[in-house]
């Protein structure tokens, strides 16, 4: 089956107790006391694909300009699982993609904040009974900016799409053909490639690698002597000196440089080393950890790929219920905001990659590790890495996100998908092999954790009970249970076992009032093969597992 897709209209009113919505005319242009017509706001209202596409063209400038644009966001889901949404006005759009938004309600007001984020922007437009519930609850002393602002925007908005767009479009094109008509560079660039500049190498491509440079100073002749005092013997036996395309290198010299070929024409290189796949994020990340900038981004490739394959044999030794012991810190969603999970990992737990071996503390997550956020990449292989310098200290478990047909759907997450990320970072096919990589990990992490035998930690919730002899976690523990690399498909063979993988990663909680079966299951609103569970559900697993707590992730909640 296809993945969910963003809802397209809320299911159930936002209205406050006690409020009651006016009958909605059927005739366009319908205007509140406010007098702005809902097709006004709606023309200064942009959503999700209007910003990536935005983004597409003008890069980091777009950030300053949409401030002051309305947009439809979800807050949270109902009591009943279905979604809830909001219009909100832009104040801020960071360039982590979190949406810091004007305080215009009277309910906005008086929590005093009102954030959101990229993922959390509808593409559908908001409905009438949205604009009407947002009419009635705006703070007085706001109505005259909300006017005023309407206005304005449309300005900006025609500004945007028939000048700033257009102007920046063609400069880029400018840009693009100077640089391509220049024959000579402002400077030499030496890295792994050096860019020749003469006349006279004509006989050698425009870029070469320092090694080809070095190896083409050496000559034809190659290896000749040992190492030894040429220059002085030649001087004594009256020896003429060699010619540039003569030149002979010792063997020591010739064996350095094909070992430093071997290196870089190696599918795999650099060496696997976690440690400084480490270094090079945070050495790439700014101070606040909201951006991150490379030296050597094929090199960061390589020893992405080098880890993701490291990684895959560890995990893949590992069952898919795993038992840890107390002292552990358990993370939720991470969701690529390394600015958090950088805060909680080197302030909270207080460790760094070489002293996290010698720590008591085991640290477990509870997956989702990308999508929504700007740096899954990042996230994601900090700690893969982790996991490979200790493996017994850290527990990663699969979440929904951790497979293909989600982390893959560029058309729902769109510039914040994971794949989309992989594909913008390393180009198309070196972005394609990373994000496989990381995806052949992803299907052989844990679903389910046992903390001291009193807590079952999982990434969505129980695995359903149909009747008979319960022998779910026994199911699991078996070492023969397959992996499961998609969730949600429609492949005929495991297919007991992947709806109980999919029971794992996508079920939630019933709501107060929610239909559910005997045995506490019932229908999820996320989909037709997705569960709930209710509290009978939960009380009969922990009385036959004998467990005390259930700790899960998910779900967010706007407010706590």
């Amino acid at each position: 089956m296809d993945p969910p897709q963003v809802p397209q209209s809320p299911q159930q009113s936002t209205l406050g107790e006690g409020s009651t919505v006016p009958p909605f005319p059927s005739v366009p242009g319908f205007k509140t006391e406010l007098g702005i017509s809902i097709e006004q706001l709606q023309a200064v209202t942009i959503n999700r694909e209007k910003l990536s596409d935005w983004h597409h063209k003008i890069r980091s400038r777009l950030f300053p300009l949409v401030s002051g644009f309305y947009v439809r966001c979800r807050v949270e889901d109902s009591s009943d699982g279905k979604a809830l949404y909001k219009i909100g006005r832009i104040k801020t759009l960071k360039p982590d993609w979190s949406v810091e938004l004007d305080l215009l309600t009277v309910d906005e007001i008086r929590v005093g904040r009102n954030n959101t984020n990229y993922d959390c922007i509808s593409n559908a437009k908001f409905t009438q009974q949205e604009y009407v519930s947002w009419c009635q609850k705006l703070s007085p002393d706001m109505l005259s900016n909300v006017v005023n602002t309407v206005a304005r925007m449309e300005e900006r908005l025609t500004m945007l799409e028939t000048i700033v767009l257009v102007e920046l479009k063609e400069e880029r094109k400018q840009d693009t053909a100077a640089t391509a008509a220049s024959n000579l560079p402002e400077k030499y660039t030496f890295s792994q490639n050096v860019l020749l500049c003469g006349d006279e190498e004509r006989l050698m491509p425009t870029t070469v690698t320092i090694v080809d440079l070095l190896q083409n100073a050496i000559g034809q002749k190659g290896v000749a002597e040992p190492d030894t005092p040429r220059a002085a013997q030649a001087a004594a036996t009256g020896t003429r000196p060699r010619s540039f395309d003569e030149a002979v290198a010792s063997n020591s010299t010739m064996l350095q440089l094909q070992d430093m070929q071997n290196y870089l024409n190696s599918p795999v290189a650099p060496p696997v080393d976690p440690s400084r796949l480490i270094e090079m994020i945070r050495r790439a990340a700014n101070p606040t950890f909201t951006g991150f900038s490379y030296d050597n981004l094929p090199d960061f490739c390589k020893l992405v790929l080098a880890v993701c394959n490291m990684c895959r044999e560890q995990v893949s030794r590992e069952p898919l219920f795993v038992r840890v012991q107390s002292p552990c810190v358990v993370f939720g969603d991470i969701h690529g905001n390394f600015a958090d999970m950088a805060y909680f990992l080197e302030k909270v737990v207080a460790f760094d990659d070489i002293m996290l071996k010698y720590t008591t503390t085991h640290l477990l997550f509870l997956g989702d590790y990308v999508d929504r956020g700007t740096f899954s990449l990042e996230c994601v292989m900090y700690l893969m890495a982790l996991k490979c310098i200790a493996p017994g200290k850290v527990t990663l478990l699969r979440g929904n996100h951790e497979s293909p047909e989600v982390n893959g759907d560029m058309d729902v997450y769109g510039y914040s998908s994971f794949k989309y990320q992989c594909l913008d970072k390393f180009g198309r096919e070196k972005g394609l092999e990373v994000w496989v990589a990381v995806n052949e990990v992803f299907q052989f992490l844990p679903v389910i954790a046992d903390i001291d035998k009193k807590i079952f930690a999982v990434h969505g919730g129980l695995p359903q009970y149909m009747g008979g002899d319960d022998k779910r976690l026994e199911t699991l523990s078996d070492p023969n249970f397959p992996r499961v690399p998609v969730v949600q498909c429609n492949d005929p063979s495991n297919v007991t076992q992947r709806m109980m993988i999919n029971d794992l990663l996508w079920s939630d909680p019933a709501g107060p009032g929610h239909p559910v079966d005997k045995y506490g299951f019932g229908p999820n609103p996320r989909g037709p093969d997705i569960k709930t569970f209710g509290s009978r559900a939960v009380d009969m697993f922990c009385e036959r597992y004998g467990y005390q707590y259930i700790f899960r992730a998910h779900q967010e909640k706007a407010d706590g």
